[in-house]
């Protein structure tokens, strides 16, 4: 997988985020799972993910990600 691939998320977070003013997990807003996205960065063998119909992006391991295509 490189950044631009179109991929499927395979996966449901329960968490959103890190607050780190507050010191607490942030509540996960969007029902992720099944949706697509596009890989728009790459951390070691996590991806971060933009998911353009929520506006929001978030950083998925290789195995909860589905290909859909290719970027070339």
């Amino acid at each position: 997988m490189k950044i631009g691939d179109l991929v499927k998320c395979m996966f449901q977070p329960r968490v959103g985020g890190y607050d780190f003013e507050s010191d607490r997990l942030l509540v996960m807003e969007y029902v992720i799972k099944g949706e697509m996205g596009l890989i728009i960065d790459i951390n070691q063998h996590y991806y971060r993910v933009l998911f353009p119909q929520f506006g929001y992006a978030h950083q998925l391991a290789a195995n909860t990600l589905e290909v859909i295509s290719e970027t070339r």
